[in-house]
């Protein structure tokens, strides 16, 4: 006596679409990936020809690296200007640290200062000469 049925369902589903789907998953997020930058978010000043410095402290650094506080004549070594900024911030109610660089000045240490900034979560406005 035969009992087994004739018909015979299968079960199994298709996951080639499945695998597409995944594929084109993956595909976006390493796309967006390498989209995302982290940098630091910088207020830059917006102005038609003249800007106003609301900040009462001004970090300037010429082209031979030497640093200056508030546009004092007297230079400040690297190691002594962040225990001064601290200082000086503290003071303020709005922190604003304004960065005036040379042009000549590597870019590492503009980037050093807008660190500075960001590590005690100031906020850094870069000074620029307006177009004529």
């Amino acid at each position: 006596m035969n009992l087994s049925t004739r018909n015979k369902i299968s079960v199994n589903a298709g996951t080639s679409s499945m695998t597409d789907l995944v594929f084109l998953l993956l595909i976006f997020f390493i796309i967006i990936s390498t989209l995302v930058s982290n940098g630091v978010n910088v207020d830059l000043p917006s102005s038609k020809g003249t800007t106003s410095v609301t900040s009462n402290l001004t970090v300037s650094i010429k082209s031979d690296g030497s640093y200056y506080l508030n546009g004092s004549p007297s230079s400040i070594n690297r190691t002594d200007l962040e225990p001064k900024l601290q200082a000086e911030m503290d003071k303020q109610n709005e922190k604003i640290l304004y960065l005036q660089v040379d042009q000549a000045v590597p870019t590492g240490q503009t980037v050093e200062l807008i660190g500075l900034a960001k590590a005690n979560q100031w906020k850094v406005m870069l000074g620029s000469n307006p177009k004529k």
